[in-house]
Parts: C-alpha cells; structure tokens; sequence
C-alpha cells in the first residue's frame, strides 16, 4: 500500500484530471479557457499548500513532515510549467511586440532566425545540464579496494601490531578507504556515492515474540549537574551509592539513552521524540541489554522497546562470555550485572540522507551514548564506551541480520575502570563492488579478535600549554540537573538577540568532552577531535573564530571579526546558523584518526563527534539556551572558515547555540 502522502497530495490534480477525463467521455470537450481557468485553480491550491506547510510545518522546523511541504512543491513546479505550456502562443507574441525592431521580421510575427536558434539552443542546453545533473546523483560507481593479494595491498600506518588502512583507487585516485567514503559524502559530493533506495521507511521498532518485561515509570527531577554527571564518568567516579543494580535504576539509564520524551500531535499524525537527538528524527540506534545480575530482571538478552517503555526478551540466556570475548575479555566485563549494546538500523537513516547516513547513526550513537553514560553515573556506575571489538561475533551473539543492523558501542554497567590492554584486531575483508557506500564503509572498518593480547595503551597527549593573548575561560556557569535536562532536550533554531555570558560558554566547552585525562577506553585510546566556537554574541568576548584548549581550559583567537552569515552559507544557508551566539564545529586530524585501528577510526571519530555535540545540547539546555546540531554543510566552506586544511583535517559535525 502505497504510503499515505502519496495519495493526499497529488489529490486536487487527480481530481481535476478526472474531471477532465469525464467530460470528454461524455462528448463533452473542455475548451482551452476551461482548461486554463482549471490549471489556474489547481495551480493557486498547490501554492497555499507549499506556503501553509512552509509556515506551520518547516518553518518550525518538524522535519518529519517534511516531505509535505516538498512534495507539493513538485507538483506546484509541474503546474507552472503546464501553465507556460499552455499559453506560449501568448506570451512568445507578447515578447515580440516588446522586442526591439532589430529582432524581429517585418509584422512582428515572428523572431529572426538568428534570435530564435539562439533561444533553442539555449533551452536545450539548460535540458542537457539539468539531465546531467539528475544523472550525476543516480549513476553507480566502481571503485577497487588494493591490496597486495591482488585485490587489497594492506598498509601498515604507524608501528607494527596495529591495523592497516585499506586504499581505494577510483577515477584515477588512491585515498584510503575512510578518507575515500568522507570526501564522497561530503557537500558538495566529490564522488556521488549512492546509497540505499528505498520503497517505504522502515519501522522505527523492532518486533520480537518474547515476553515484555514493564519498565518502572519513576523519572527524578533532581540529580547531579550536567558537569558534575560528566566529571563522574569521566574519571571513573559514579555519584551515588554503590549498590547492587535494580530494575527502577536500569529503566532510568535506558530512558535518558532512548526514551520516549514528547510526543508530536497533529491531524492524521502522530510521532515520537527522544531523549537523544536524532539526524532529520529518524532514531537508528537500538539499545540491547544482557541482564545477568539486575534485581528483579531474570538472566537474558533483551531488547529495549521506547514505545512500550518495556524490555522484550531475545534470548533466554545472558550471553555475558561471547560478549567478553567479542570485546577482547576485559575484566570489567566479570562483575558486570547487565551490558548495554547499541546498535544501529542504517535503513532508517539512509532511507533519507543515502551515502551520509554512516556519518549519522554513528554521531546518533554517540549522542545516546553520552546519555547513557551521564544517567549510568548518576545511579552509581560506570560505564566506559568499548567501540574496538569483533563486529560479526556480536552480531552473531545478538542474531542481527548483517545487511541491515549492526553494533557500533558496548557498554558494561560495572564498578571497574576501563582495562588498558586490548586484544590485537585486524581487519574483516570488505568486498568490493558489493552492496552501497553505506555497506562498504561499514564493512571497511570492521574487525575481527586476532588473538594474544597487544598493548595499546592511552595516547600520550600533554595538553597545549596556554600562549600569550589565549583567554582563560572563568568557571563554568551552573544550570539544570542533568537528568531533567535531558528530558527537556529539542533542537531549537529561532534564537533572541541577547548575549551568552562568558560563564555560560564556559561550560559549554567544559560539557563537550574534549577534556583530556579521561578513563574512559573510547576517548581515551581513539583521535582526539578540535573544537572551534565561531562567536557572534558572546558578552565580554570580540566576535571571531576561535579554538577550544581542553587541558588548559581556554580560547585561542583564529580570526577576528563576525563569521555569521558566512556560518549560514556554509551550513546550506540554514538561516538559525546566522542568529546563533556561537557556533561550534568539531573536526579530527587525518593523522591521528587511523592509529590504533585503520579505517575503523573513521567509525570512532564520528561517534564521538556525536559525544561532543550532546555535551553542547544538554548544558546548552541546563543553561536556557537553544541548541540545535547540525549535519549538513559545505565541507570547502567549513574548512576555510576555520582556516584548514581538508587534507590534513577535515569538519565532521555543527552545533548551533543561541539565546532563548
């Protein structure tokens, strides 16, 4: 059955057709100003409907409607051009008795040859560039992955024991495999790189037979600031009293990773927003929990369902031993009551951003994670972020279907810190010239438990000491406790023109995680990310381009002056990015990102851009401020307003924050 947009918006011009259709079975044929009077008519109701869902719906930003407000449009463009159609003979007449003498014959009837063979070859040419264009986005592309076995020559990057990078070679280039998937699905795309087509968008749940545990409901209003929550994590010391875990603790930590926090009511629809922010609200990320000492949960795999606020049963058993050795067999893993795995649906997200959806659903996984770990500490438990384990073994453990989900963190509710020796990995053979983009850097970074242990210890990275003109920021101001906070997240786009407080960005940088001396296994072993505040309205602080210094707590200027509509036309002219105080953009460092794990560092640099930017949405939202993330953006633009180099480094994720 077709999907119900595609019925109700075409319906005004089936009508009409209809009716035109029916006259003329009766012999009766309409005249040409029936016709036109009917178009016109027709016409004027497609453009009420593309302004009232640009006002009611888009221009608030309700994106999940949005193809109410394009599809019409469409139709509206097909219109206009049948319009045109109609009466050519009009207005080609029109411009001949307002030509200038020399352009046309004699009796104005019609152009001279020279005048009308320019005007056909100009309107072929706008139909050959406008086919070429739609054909840049539809055809396929083939790329060969090297190495020295004939399909693949792997590459060691850094010292020996780490895993190679793979290169692909296309269109007379050799990148590696990660950088390769980044600048193809980069604005503008280098590559064109296809990815999924779709009949429907797939189901935001997943569907199991098993029994439905009932999740508790209690939600605390109070708790721990959104910094305080951070610095427990971080370090490794959980907020509350160590005791064992239960089902009402368990709910909570679920909840504020993927529950359900509001729901959108309108005429004919109805949808569901989270507690994680989500690109364009289609929610990819499942949460699985193995249960194997929570109070009041017997021993199992479960499925966490938001809708049902329950916990579905999978397996009968726990699966605690294949998930441990999976992740390498850390001992945190031994007293651990319960595991959570996030996975993610790529189908929901690339249903509609194609070859960026990988980019997506790992920042979405990083954005649940974050919450998951702040909610984690403040019950008491640490939760350190394992991002470095054997891809197709915990697909097997969960019984995930390959092609369409797959695990992108673990996360073991435990008492122990994060174990400093990992497995050795290398990497799974990706195919090539086999499945989408999506696949092939999916496949690409995945890895397999080689065996024997390989030390692999944080990176030794001193902070930047401060130079003389960076800005010590003051302490960070105080807000909202987190777990409310996270409650009352939205992304927010209409900004008022007061000022942030010095204090206020403070803690803005302090809550994005790009601290150093963390504990845990993900930031802690994977390529730290750049933060850069693009400030417009900051009270106390001249407007420029600026760089976060997380071991010293400060700013250091890149370039004075007010960058906000050139943050706009960076961002696809999405017009908040101008009104925005501050605009942060998170980048990494080619040289960093492929050291320990190859290509898989792509994977890790993305979740943990998703990391930083829910730090900024729940202190943004603890302090009153709006904030709103952002995904899509001119890679080139990006990079020349911070001032680097797109070979060097590269911008992965936008956060807008203003005043509201």
């Amino acid at each position: 059955m077709p999907p119900l947009k595609l019925i109700l918006v075409p319906a005004p011009l089936i009508l009409w057709l209809f009716w035109l259709v029916l006259r003329t079975a009766l012999g009766r044929l309409p005249t040409r100003v029936s016709v036109t009077v009917g178009l016109s008519i027709v016409t004027l109701v497609y453009f009420l409907l593309v302004v009232g869902t640009g006002i009611f719906w888009v221009a608030r930003q309700e994106l999940p409607v949005f193809d109410w407000h394009y599809l019409p449009g469409y139709l509206l463009l097909l219109l206009t051009l049948a319009h045109v159609v109609l009466h050519w003979r009009n207005v080609a007449a029109f411009l001949r008795r307002r030509a200038p003498e020399g352009l046309v014959a004699p009796g104005r009837t019609r152009f001279v040859a020279g005048v009308r063979w320019t005007g056909y070859t100009a309107a072929g040419g706008a139909c050959v560039a406008l086919v070429f264009l739609l054909g840049m986005r539809q055809g396929s592309r083939h790329i060969t992955l090297l190495t020295a076995g004939g399909d693949v020559r792997a590459t060691d990057v850094g010292q020996g024991g780490q895993v190679p990078v793979r290169w692909v070679q296309g269109d007379g280039a050799s990148l590696p495999l990660a950088q390769w998937y980044h600048e193809g699905s980069s604005f503008p795309a280098r590559n064109a790189l296809p990815g999924l087509t779709l009949e429907a968008r797939p189901p935001l749940y997943k569907t199991y037979p098993g029994e439905a545990v009932p999740l508790p409901g209690a939600l605390p209003v109070d708790g721990p600031g959104v910094l305080a929550a951070y610095d427990a994590w971080r370090t490794g010391r959980p907020l509350a009293a160590q005791g064992p875990l239960d089902l009402a603790q368990l709910s909570l930590i679920l909840f504020h990773a993927q529950g359900i926090s509001a729901t959108i009511q309108r005429p004919n629809f109805t949808y569901d927003l989270r507690t994680a922010p989500s690109a364009g609200a289609l929610y990819p990320v499942n949460v699985y929990v193995a249960a194997s000492g929570v109070q009041g949960l017997a021993r199992g795999i479960y499925y966490y369902h938001p809708k049902r606020a329950a916990l579905v049963r999978v397996k009968d058993r726990s699966e605690s031993n294949r998930i441990a050795m999976a992740c390498g067999g850390a001992r945190y893993f031994d007293k651990a009551p319960a595991v959570l795995i996030l996975t993610t649906t790529f189908a929901r997200t690339a249903f509609k951003y194609q070859e960026r959806a990988y980019r997506y659903v790992a920042m979405d996984t990083g954005h649940a994670a974050y919450n998951l770990a702040l909610a984690a500490a403040s019950q008491g438990w640490l939760s350190p972020m394992i991002g470095r384990f054997d891809d197709r073994a915990l697909q097997l453990v969960l019984g995930l279907e390959p092609a369409t989900e797959a695990p992108l963190l673990v996360m073991p509710l435990t008492r122990e810190k994060a174990d400093k020796d990992d497995p050795a990995f290398r990497s799974e053979t990706a195919a090539p010239g086999k499945g989408t983009f999506v696949d092939l850097i999916h496949g690409g970074t995945s890895l397999r438990v080689a065996g024997g242990k390989l030390a692999l210890p944080p990176r030794a990275e001193p902070p930047e000491p401060p130079a003389p003109g960076d800005l010590a920021l003051p302490p960070p101001a105080a807000g909202l406790p987190f777990l409310p906070a996270a409650r009352a997240r939205r992304s927010e786009r209409n900004y008022l023109p007061g000022p942030v407080t010095l204090e206020e960005l403070s803690a803005l940088c302090a809550a994005s995680s790009g601290s150093r001396g963390t504990t845990d296994p993900l930031l802690a072993g994977t390529a730290p990310l750049g933060l850069y505040p693009v400030v417009r309205n900051v009270k106390g602080l001249p407007p420029g381009v600026y760089r976060y210094l997380p071991g010293a707590h400060a700013l250091r200027l890149v370039k004075a002056g007010d960058f906000s509509r050139t943050c706009e036309a960076a961002c696809v002219q999405q017009d908040f990015c101008a009104t925005a105080n501050v605009v942060f953009v998170k980048t990494v460092a080619w040289k960093d990102l492929f050291l320990p794990d190859g290509d898989r560092g792509y994977r890790y640099a993305n979740i943990r851009a998703g990391v930083v930017g829910e730090g900024l949405y729940l202190q943004g939202t603890a302090l009153g401020l709006g904030v709103c993330g952002v995904g899509a953006f001119q890679d080139p633009d990006v990079a020349a307003l911070l001032g680097i180099d797109l070979q060097r480094e590269v911008p992965l994720y936008v956060t807008a924050v203003g005043r509201r």
